[in-house]
C-alpha cells in the first residue's frame, strides 16, 4: 500500500493534469527514455555488446536525468529541452548510429522519437533551427553508412540486433502511447469543462433573456408612463397656450400684448420642462436627432432671451448681451437644439445667481468654405462649482451640493441633456469656475452661412423684432365643416379660436359616443379627434366609424389630436389608420398646413394678402424665381407664404420627377385592369406635384390622365400617357435651371455618406418618418457622381413615399 501510495505521488508529481502541458509531455519522453536506458544497460553487459555502446546510454542516462531535474525542481523547461535536444537527439544518437549496427539496429526508432521530440515541444526559431538540424544529422547519418559501411560497427550477433530493434521499439511505442493517452485525458477533461461551461452559460442566457425581458417591460411601463403624463400635463399648457394666442391676435393695447408675450414666453418655458424628461429618454434610446435648417440668427436669440429675462428681472439680475455684430442672419442649423442648449445654461445661470449680473456673448469667426464658427459665453457671478463637481454635473439626476441648493428647482436633467446635444452636433460644453465668485460655460458651434448679411446693432434689432406680433391666416372655408372632439371644453374652445379667422364651420363633440352620433346626422369635410378620452378613447371610436351604419363621413380625412409626444408617434397613428396628426399644443401653421393638405381644393378660398402679409414678406429675405415655361409662380406662392418655400418645393419637385415619369412608364407598358389604381394614385401624385408649384398645364394633363383611369377608360389612358411622358421630360429639361442655381457642396468623404445613410436606416427601422425625412434632406444637400446621385434620387422618393422595405433595399445597395 505504500508503493501505491509513493507511485500516486511520483504520478502527481511528473505527470499530473494539472501541470503546463509542455512539462508533463517533456516529463512522458524524457523519463521513459531514462527508464528505457537504465533497463538497457545491464542487457546489453548479458549479450556482451560493445561497452563503447554501453558508456554512451550511461551518459544520455545522466543527461536525461539533469534535464529532468532542472525542468522540474529549477523551472528551466525550456533550457532542459534544447539541452536534451542537443545533447541527446543530435549529439549522442549519431555515436549510438554508427556503434550499434546503423540501419540494422534500432536507431531507426530512435532518430523517429528525437524528432517527435522537438516537435512536441519547441516552438518559433527555436523549433525550425533544431528540426533542421536534426534532419541534417540524420540525413548524414544514413548517408555515411549508405557509402562508408565500414564506419559502422556491426552487432555482434543476430541475438544483439533482435534484441536492439525490439527494445528500441517497444520504448518508442510506450512513449508515443503515452503521449496519446494524456492527450486523450486532457481532451476529456477539456470536454467535460466545456459542457459544463455550456451548462452554466445557459442557465446565464435563460437569466439574460428573462432580465431582458423584464427591461423591456419596465421600458415599455416607463413609455406609457411617459405618453400619459405627456398628455396630462400638455393638455392644460395647450388651452394656456391658446388662449394666449388669441389675445395676441386680438388685442390692440401694447401693455396687453406685452403680458401675453409674456405669458407665451413661460408657457413654452414650461413645455421645455415637461420636454426635458421625454428628451432624456429619447437620448437614451437613440431617438434623439438633430435636424438642420434655416433659421435667422436675431429670431433664435430673441426665442432665447425671452425665456430667461423674466427671471433674471425677478431676481434683479442685470442682463449683459455681448453680441457679436458680424454674425450673419440667416443660417443652416437645429435651432431648435442651440435654443434648448441656452435656455438650459442661461436658466441654470439664472438659479443658481443670488445677485450680480448674467452675461450672454456670441462671438463670430470665419470658419472653413461657407462656414462660421459661433462661440456662446454664458458668464454669471453665482456661487460656482468645485473643481471635482464639474465632472458630476453631467450626469443624469445629479444635483450638486444638494443641502446648500434645496431651495432651487430642477430635475437635475438639464446639463446631461445640453452636452448630449452639443455632442450631436459636433461640440462640447466647456466649464471653468471659481467657488463662490461664478461660472463660465461656452461652446462653439459650425453653422453654415444662408445670408451673409451681418446682424448689425443686435440690441437695436432685438427692440424692432419684440416691437409687434403678427398673425394671418392664408384661405377662408365658408363652406367647410369641421368636427373636433376633445372631452376637454378648454381645448375645444382654443382649437375654435385657433380657426376663427378662415371661417370654417365647427361642430364640437365632447365624446366619442356623441362623435358617432354626429357622423351619422351630418357629413364632415374633416374631423379632428383627440386620442385620450373617458369611455371611448380615440383610436376605438376612429374604428367604430369604420363599422358604423349610417354613417355619412366614409372617406372624410380623420386627424389624431394628441399631447403624446414620445417619439414614432406620428407614424403609429398613420399605420392605425388617421390621415394625419397634430401634436399638442397645436402650433397655428401646422393646424393650417393639415387643413391645406386634406381639404378639398373647392371649399378653399385664398383671400389676398393683407397688410401684415406683405410686411412680413417683405422683412423675410425672398428668392428670385427665373421665368421658366410652363410655370406660374404667382400661382405657387397662393400654396405658400414666401418664395423660399416655393423654390425649395420646385426643387424637390425636379429631383422627383425621373423617378415618377419611369414609375408611370411601368405601369403605362403593363396597363390592364390590374394595375389602373396604381397608375390612377401615381398620376394623382404627379397632378398635385405639379399644381403645387405652379406647373397647372402639366397638372391639368395629369389630371386628364387621372380621370381616364378612374373610369376604367384604357384608350384613352393609352393615347394621354404619351403625351404625359414626354411633357415630363420637357419639364425636367425646364427644371434644371433651378438645380445649377442650387450650390451644393461636393460629399468629399464617403464614410461620410455611409454614416448618414445608417442613422437614415435607423430613422426608418425605428419608424421614425420625421427624422428620415430630415436625414434624406441632409443627404441631398451635398452633390454626387451622377451614378450615386441616381441611386440616392430613388431612395429619396422611397423615404418621401414612406415604402420602407424599398428604402432600407436601396440603403443596402448604396452601402455595398
Amino acid at each position: 500500500m505504500t508503493e501505491l501510495n509513493k507511485l500516486k505521488a511520483l504520478n502527481k508529481q511528473f505527470f499530473s493534469q494539472d501541470l503546463p502541458t509542455d512539462l508533463v509531455l517533456f516529463n512522458i519522453i524524457t523519463i521513459i527514455g531514462f527508464l528505457g536506458g537504465v533497463i538497457t544497460i545491464p542487457f546489453n553487459i548479458l549479450t556482451g555488446m560493445s561497452g563503447l555502446l554501453t558508456a554512451v546510454i550511461l551518459v544520455s542516462i545522466i543527461i536525461d536525468g539533469v534535464c529532468i531535474y532542472m525542468a522540474n525542481f529549477r523551472n528551466c523547461l525550456k533550457n532542459s529541452t534544447i539541452a536534451v535536444c542537443f545533447a541527446v537527439a543530435i549529439g549522442l544518437f549519431p555515436v549510438m548510429f554508427f556503434v550499434t549496427g546503423g540501419i540494422n539496429s534500432g536507431m531507426v526508432c530512435w532518430f523517429s522519437m528525437g524528432i517527435i521530440f522537438i516537435f512536441m515541444l519547441l516552438d518559433g526559431m527555436d523549433f525550425l533551427f533544431l528540426l533542421l538540424t536534426d534532419v541534417a544529422i540524420i540525413s548524414g547519418c544514413y548517408a555515411i553508412s549508405y557509402y562508408h559501411p565500414e564506419y559502422v560497427v556491426s552487432l555482434d550477433s543476430r541475438q544483439s540486433v533482435f534484441f536492439d530493434v525490439v527494445q528500441s521499439l517497444m520504448i518508442s511505442a510506450f512513449a508515443i502511447g503515452s503521449i496519446i493517452k494524456f492527450q486523450r485525458s486532457l481532451y476529456d477533461r477539456l470536454y467535460k469543462q466545456a459542457a459544463i461551461n455550456n451548462d452554466d452559460l445557459l442557465e446565464k442566457t435563460l437569466q439574460a433573456k428573462k432580465a431582458e425581458k423584464q427591461a423591456q417591460t419596465a421600458t415599455e411601463a416607463k413609455s406609457n408612463f411617459l405618453a400619459n403624463m405627456s398628455h396630462e400635463i400638455r393638455t392644460p399648457i395647450n388651452t394656456i397656450m391658446g388662449m394666449d394666442e388669441m389675445i395676441l391676435r386680438e388685442t390692440s393695447e401694447k401693455v396687453v400684448e406685452e403680458y401675453a408675450l409674456d405669458i407665451k414666453t413661460a408657457s413654452q418655458n414650461l413645455l421645455s420642462l415637461i420636454n426635458d424628461i421625454l428628451d432624456i429618454t429619447k437620448i437614451e434610446s437613440g431617438k434623439m436627432g438633430i435636424v438642420k435648417g434655416e433659421y435667422a440668427f436675431m429670431s433664435l436669440m430673441h426665442d432665447v432671451l425671452n425665456n430667461v429675462t423674466l427671471r433674471a428681472k425677478e431676481k434683479n439680475l442685470e442682463l449683459r448681451l455681448n453680441i457679436d455684430s458680424t454674425i450673419p442672419c440667416d443660417m443652416l442649423g437645429d435651432d431648435i437644439r442651440i435654443k434648448q442648449v441656452l435656455t438650459n445654461i442661461i436658466t441654470n445661470a439664472v438659479k443658481y445667481t443670488q445677485e450680480g449680473y448674467i452675461e450672454i456673448s456670441v462671438a463670430c469667426e470665419k470658419g472653413f468654405g461657407n462656414y462660421v464658427d459661433l462661440t456662446f459665453t454664458v458668464k454669471d457671478t453665482g456661487i460656482g462649482i468645485k473643481p471635482e463637481d464639474i465632472k458630476r454635473m453631467f450626469e443624469s439626476f445629479e444635483r450638486l451640493e444638494v443641502n446648500r441648493n434645496r431651495n432651487i428647482e430642477g430635475a437635475g436633467l438639464g446639463m446631461t441633456i445640453t452636452q448630449n446635444l452639443l455632442k450631436m452636433m459636433g461640440s462640447n460644453l466647456e466649464v471653468e469656475s471659481v467657488y463662490g465668485q461664478g461660472s463660465t460655460f461656452y461652446f462653439t458651434l459650425s453653422q453654415e452661412v444662408v445670408n451673409k448679411e451681418p446682424i448689425g446693432d443686435f440690441e437695436q434689432k432685438l427692440k424692432q423684432l419684440t416691437s409687434n406680433y403678427e398673425y394671418s391666416t392664408s384661405f377662408e372655408a365658408p363652406n367647410a365643416n369641421f368636427l373636433i372632439v376633445d372631452d376637454n371644453a378648454m381645448n375645444r374652445k382654443v382649437f375654435v379660436a385657433l380657426l376663427k379667422d378662415s371661417k370654417v364651420k365647427i361642430k364640437e363633440a365632447a365624446s366619442g359616443a356623441e362623435c358617432l352620433q354626429l357622423i351619422k346626422q351630418q357629413h364632415f369635410d374633416m374631423i379632428f379627434l383627440d386620442h385620450m378620452m373617458p369611455g371611448m378613447d380615440g383610436v376605438e371610436t376612429f374604428r367604430a366609424m369604420g363599422t358604423l351604419d349610417g354613417n355619412r363621413c366614409l372617406g372624410t380625412p380623420v386627424i389624431a389630436l394628441t399631447a403624446n409626444a414620445i417619439a414614432g408617434a406620428k407614424d403609429r397613428y398613420l399605420t392605425m389608420g388617421f390621415h394625419g396628426f397634430l401634436s399638442k399644443p397645436v402650433v397655428p401653421a401646422q393646424l393650417e398646413k393639415m387643413i391645406r393638405d386634406f381639404l378639398p381644393e373647392s371649399l378653399l378660398e385664398y383671400h389676398e394678402p393683407d397688410a401684415k402679409d406683405e410686411a412680413r414678406k417683405h422683412r423675410s429675405k425672398k428668392v428670385e424665381l427665373p421665368d421658366i415655361e410652363g410655370i406660374d409662380w404667382d400661382y405657387a406662392l397662393l400654396h405658400f407664404p414666401d418664395t423660399n418655400m416655393v423654390y425649395q418645393t420646385a426643387v424637390d419637385f425636379y429631383d422627383s420627377i425621373g423617378f415618377e415619369r419611369d414609375e408611370i412608364l411601368r405601369y403605362y407598358n403593363n396597363i390592364d385592369e390590374s394595375v389602373l389604381e396604381d397608375y390612377r394614385i401615381k398620376v394623382h401624385g404627379v397632378k398635385s406635384m405639379s399644381n403645387t408649384i405652379g406647373a397647372t398645364s402639366l397638372g391639368g394633363l395629369a389630371k386628364l390622365c387621372e380621370y381616364a383611369a378612374r373610369d376604367n377608360d384604357i384608350d384613352r389612358i393609352k393615347v394621354l400617357t404619351p403625351i404625359l411622358l414626354e411633357e415630363l421630360d420637357s419639364m425636367k429639361s425646364r427644371l434644371a435651371v433651378l438645380s445649377s442655381e442650387v450650390e451644393k457642396p461636393k460629399m468629399e468623404d464617403m464614410d461620410d455618406l455611409f454614416a448618414l445613410l445608417e442613422m437614415l436606416k435607423m430613422a426608418i427601422m425605428t419608424h421614425d418618418s420625421e427624422a428620415a425625412d430630415n436625414n434624406m434632406k441632409q443627404i441631398m444637400s451635398f452633390s454626387y457622381d451622377e451614378d450615386v446621385l441616381e441611386q440616392l434620387e430613388h431612395l429619396n422618393i422611397h423615404v418621401m413615399n414612406l415604402e420602407d422595405d424599398e428604402a432600407l433595399a436601396d440603403i443596402e445597395k448604396l452601402q455595398n
